[in-house]
């Protein structure tokens, strides 16, 4: 699974007002000093006893639960969310952040982004959203960015006609939950398509994903190469949607500037 940059979760920790989190989560602080009071909602507080610090953007309650932390740990105690999860509704700045419902979260039901696949699409739209989704990721994480340019993979042109992209297992956050029927019947279609294990992995889990488009915009197969260090003795570098290979792409391409070069069919 893909590294969190250092950067990016100091950077949500310093630029994501933990004051507005708390208030947005339903409570009322008071200024008292240099600092902001409240009542603390992970216990019974009589007597406010969470404090939030503007200064060093900072939340501690001085009570019975004795807990505190950064942004991230707000949205991991008041949501029943991972680290990760955590990061990536800070990241989208996601609604549930401010919904003003004081009602802390313990496990099963979590916040959840927009689904990058949508229910009603087909077969064929649905590898495009998730090819889409896919490349988004690429373009917004450093890791993948960086293995590309030790490959001589860099020319923007080249990146986004071949739609390039990166599976960090984000994409399952997105989807509704295995037990709702919407989400249900989602996972199932994208575990027939290849997308997603019968463990409710991603197929494609820690790497760069080469789709395979046809001339006239299918996608007849997707490629993926791990790029995660330190892997489990036996984990397969190379991986690809179950079935017959489709399609292929001529390799003088990828490191063209021009994007004269298309996708070819061809049995491999």
């Amino acid at each position: 699974m893909a590294r969190i940059p250092d950067s990016e979760i100091e950077r949500l920790k310093k630029e994501v007002p933990v004051e507005r989190l708390v208030m947005g989560f339903g409570v009322e602080l008071n200024k008292h000093g240099a600092e902001w009071i409240g009542t603390c909602p992970f216990h019974e507080d009589k007597t406010p006893s969470l404090v939030v610090s503007l200064k060093t953007n900072l939340w501690h309650c001085l009570g019975a639960c004795n807990v505190g932390g950064s942004t991230i740990d707000w949205v991991m105690k008041t949501k029943g969310v991972s680290f990760r999860h955590a990061v990536e509704l800070l990241r989208a700045d996601h609604s549930s952040l401010a919904a003003g419902e004081a009602r802390v979260v313990k496990k099963g039901t979590t916040a959840k982004l927009d689904a990058p696949v949508k229910a009603e699409a087909d077969d064929q739209e649905a590898l495009r959203q998730v090819v889409a989704y896919y490349h988004q990721t690429l373009k917004e994480s450093p890791e993948a960015l960086r293995y590309l340019e030790s490959r001589g993979l860099t020319h923007p042109e080249m990146l986004e006609r071949f739609q390039i992209g990166f599976a960090n297992r984000t994409l399952g956050y997105r989807l509704p939950d295995k037990n709702r029927k919407e989400g249900a019947e989602l996972r199932g279609r994208l575990q027939t398509l290849g997308i997603i294990r019968e463990s409710g992995h991603e197929h494609f889990m820690g790497s760069i994903v080469f789709p395979v488009i046809s001339l006239e915009g299918f996608v007849t197969e997707m490629y993926g190469r791990k790029i995660t260090a330190g892997l489990r003795v036996g984990t397969p570098l190379h991986t690809y949607l179950p079935g017959p290979h489709r399609g292929g792409t001529r390799k003088r391409c990828w490191r063209r500037r021009k994007s004269s070069c298309a996708s070819r069919s061809s049995t491999r």
